[in-house]
C-alpha cells in the first residue's frame, strides 16, 4: 500500500498485475478476498501476503479553486476546467471543457475526499446519441493535486487527475 494505493503482485512480477486506486479511508488496514464468479471453479495455491509499510496521506486538502483536469475514459479524453467553492462539506463550482462550458458543479467534500456531479454534453459518437447525461467524479484532493475515478452516466467509465492552477 502506498498512500491511498494497493498494488498487487504475481509470480514475483517486479509490475504489479492490479492496482487498486483511490482507497477511501484512512484506515487503510484489512482482509483481502479473493472470489470468482457464482458456479465457477477456482484454485489458489502458494498463496503469501507481505504488508508494505503505509504511506502517509494528507487529509483535509480543501478544494477550493481553479483546477486543470484530465479525464482518461473508456470513450476517450474529457479534459477541462473546474473551478470550485467549499462551505463546510458542500461542494459548488462549474465545469468547462470537453463536456461543456460553466456547467454548475455539485457536491460533497469530506476531509479531503471529494465526489461531484454535473450535466454534461456529450458529443456526436459511437457511444450514444449527443444529449445532456450526468458526470460524476469521486476521488481525493492532497495538496494541490486531485485524482481518482469518474463515470458518465450511461456512456463511459475512467480516472481523472487534477493540478490546481489557483487558489
Amino acid at each position: 500500500m502506498a498512500g491511498r494505493s494497493a498494488r498487487i503482485f504475481l509470480n514475483s512480477s517486479p509490475n504489479p498485475s492490479l492496482v487498486v486506486d483511490g482507497l477511501k479511508s484512512s484506515m487503510l488496514h484489512g482482509g483481502i478476498a479473493l472470489w470468482t464468479s457464482p458456479g465457477e471453479e477456482s484454485y489458489f495455491s502458494n498463496l503469501r501476503v507481505t504488508a508494505a509499510p503505509a504511506l502517509p496521506i494528507k487529509n483535509g486538502s480543501d478544494a477550493t479553486g481553479e483546477w486543470s483536469v484530465q479525464n482518461s475514459t473508456d470513450a476517450g479524453k474529457f479534459d477541462g476546467t473546474m473551478k470550485l467553492a467549499r462551505d463546510g462539506n458542500k461542494l459548488t463550482g462549474t465545469w468547462s471543457g470537453a463536456l461543456g462550458d460553466k456547467r454548475p458543479i455539485t457536491g460533497t467534500w469530506r476531509d479531503g475526499y471529494v465526489e461531484f456531479t454535473f450535466a454534461a454534453d456529450w458529443p456526436q459518437s459511437g457511444l450514444g446519441a449527443p444529449g445532456t447525461v450526468t458526470a460524476v467524479l469521486a476521488g481525493w484532493i492532497d495538496g494541490d493535486s486531485a485524482k481518482g475515478r469518474m463515470r458518465i452516466e450511461a456512456r463511459a467509465d475512467g480516472q481523472w487527475t487534477a493540478q490546481r492552477r489557483s487558489p
